[in-house]
């Protein structure tokens, strides 16, 4: 038990390392710089001009020596400030980070509670007209992008009921109830784009414990079916299910940068968008490390959740 958790950490930590190098690299090859737009602006002129910004700026470092300096610094907590405004990173981070969380666990939220318990009863109710109702539905969910369901809710419902999502955001501390209204649309579509593909793998996954002979024998002993299915098949289709839920809560965190920005959410990622569009290379940097590190902590608790489903992981 103790080497399987121990692999793992190690396993997490490498993940981390390697990504931070990446998207401290990768930034640096987008289209456009940081140096362009500043020096747009600048009343400084001259030929050397841009090259006085980039060492302002500490961009005249090479890679390998800004990567270390950099990884020093984010250890500390400090992402380093704006090249365009000179503010620090970390306060819009510390300003956005509980709205994408907010907006990631209700989603998370409402994939589980939609995906997870269709997907169990497609599966009991397999080739019925209920299940081909279900599968119908999940398929058009998965054709149809969330954020184009999300524009077409706001623009039919401006025209026929003249609303428009709030612009002004609410902290959950100072109104609860405004707070969760103005995020229950958002998380109740971007939730919906992900059940509908754990519904079909929850299928799947239940479909294929059926046919196992435990679940046969538990039949034959006279088990109530709703025993059976939530006792003996449920619990060990379990394990794919949880992977999958790791995976789509990495593409729940992607999907907040594009829901964040149509409902107008002051999160992280409605930032980093703002920051891709300035090439400010620290944003970009702490936001996208943030991100990869969610998904990776993510995965980490995914496969340690497995020593509680499966008591196999654990010897």
């Amino acid at each position: 038990m103790s080497a399987y958790v121990l692999g793992r950490l190690a396993s997490a930590f490498i993940t981390i390392l390697g990504t931070s190098f990446l998207v401290y690299t990768a930034v640096r090859f987008l289209p456009g710089s940081a140096v362009d737009v500043i020096a747009s602006t600048s009343t400084v002129g001259g030929p050397h001009a841009k090259d006085k910004i980039r060492h302002d700026l500490g961009l005249d470092e090479s890679l390998p020596v800004g990567y270390v300096h950099w990884l020093s610094d984010v250890g500390r907590g400090d992402f380093g400030k704006s090249l365009i405004n000179g503010q620090p990173i970390g306060a819009y981070i510390k300003e956005g980070i509980p709205v994408s969380i907010e907006l990631g666990l209700m989603s998370l939220f409402f994939g589980i509670v939609f995906g997870v318990p269709i997907g169990v009863i497609s599966a009991v109710a397999q080739d019925s007209w209920l299940d081909i109702i279900l599968r119908t539905l999940a398929i058009l969910l998965l054709a149809v992008p969330g954020f184009l369901i999300a524009t077409i809710v706001i623009v039919v419902s401006s025209r026929l009921w003249n609303w428009n999502p709030p612009i002004t955001y609410i902290k959950l501390a100072d109104d609860p109830i405004h707070n969760l209204g103005q995020f229950l649309l958002p998380a109740v579509i971007l939730g919906f784009s992900s059940a509908a593909a754990l519904m079909r793998f929850t299928r799947t996954a239940m479909l294929e414990v059926y046919r196992q002979d435990y679940v046969r024998t538990a039949r034959a002993k006279g088990l109530s079916e709703r025993v059976v299915v939530l006792r003996h098949a449920f619990r060990n289709a379990m394990v794919p299910i949880l992977s999958v839920i790791g995976i789509f809560l990495a593409y729940i965190v992607g999907g907040t940068v594009i829901f964040e920005q149509i409902f107008q959410l002051p999160g992280v990622g409605r930032f980093l968008l703002s920051e891709v569009n300035t090439r400010d290379y620290p944003g970009v940097q702490a936001i996208s490390l943030i991100f990869a590190t969610v998904v990776v902590l993510v995965n980490l608790a995914t496969d340690l959740s497995y020593t509680f489903v499966d008591p196999r992981v654990r010897y």
